[in-house]
């Protein structure tokens, strides 16, 4: 699992992308513990193009 918080937006979009909840789950909880405020906004934008796919 990535530790990067850029990887892990990556890696959670790929999750969401493919619809792999348990893996968006656990993504997620790790991105809690190293992400600020910055790495939440560029979630949130790499999500929201997802959405567009």
């Amino acid at each position: 699992m990535p530790e990067d918080p850029g990887q892990l937006v990556e890696a959670i979009t790929t999750a969401v992308r493919e619809g792999d909840d348990h893996r968006i789950d656990l993504l997620l909880d790790r991105f809690k513990n190293v992400a600020d405020l910055p790495d939440l906004i560029r979630l949130r934008r790499r999500l929201r193009g997802v959405t567009r796919w």
